[in-house]
């Protein structure tokens, strides 16, 4: 087939499919490079808010057992904002005492995996009830949520700018519930130990009773 001689000439469109070769790797590299930095600063976001939660369900109540501690959503407040992310403070709102912003205590449902925020203080009956229904009564506060952001400094954008992206603003979330180590029926598991006698009586030479 004849072609005219404009058709037949091929010169430039070796130029012109490295141009466009080089516009789809750039953005390759911009995707690759600003994902590995998202998922840097995610981590230590995940971190951040994993650890204020710990630390918040440790001291969720008084040693005694009488009631919830509503100082836990401070010290899950000191720790998230203890953290840092790319070298940037993590945010997490200061409201923690009321309960409704970033720092909540409240009840886990581990059957339904959600959490529903409660400021109770009171202590839930935990005897004569069926796991079921401990998990699915919103009154038995048993965990501590803590969200942590960064919308004020965003996570900086490096290639991506070249699409019009200056940074991107992301936050973690984290749950930590207290729960039960379950139980073990008698002669299940066969394991010999020694105690001290003096460790278990309150008064070896006297009564020699039992604590």
């Amino acid at each position: 087939m004849f072609l005219p001689a404009v058709l037949r000439d091929q010169k430039g469109a070796v130029a012109i499919m490295t141009a466009f070769s080089i516009i789809v790797l750039v953005g390759f590299a911009a995707l690759a490079v600003d994902i590995a930095n998202i998922l840097a600063a995610r981590n230590e976001r995940l971190n951040a808010a994993d650890a204020a939660a710990l630390a918040g369900a440790q001291v969720l109540y008084y040693d005694d057992g009488r009631a919830v501690n509503p100082g836990a959503n401070q010290v899950a407040y000191e720790t998230a904002v203890a953290h840092s992310s790319q070298g940037v403070a993590i945010e997490v709102g200061e409201d923690y005492a009321s309960n409704t912003g970033d720092i909540q205590r409240g009840h886990w449902n581990w059957l339904s995996r959600t959490f529903e925020e409660n400021a109770s203080t009171l202590p839930a009956e935990l005897w004569d009830v069926t796991a079921e229904q401990l998990a699915a009564n919103p009154d038995f506060i048993n965990a501590v949520r803590v969200t942590v952001k960064r919308e004020t400094t965003p996570v900086a954008a490096f290639f991506s700018r070249i699409f019009g992206y200056e940074g991107f603003a992301l936050e973690a979330r984290a749950v930590a519930w207290v729960g039960f180590a379950g139980s073990i029926e008698p002669y299940k598991v066969d394991l010999p130990f020694t105690l001290c006698a003096q460790a278990i009586t309150h008064d070896q030479t006297a009564t020699g009773q039992y604590t």
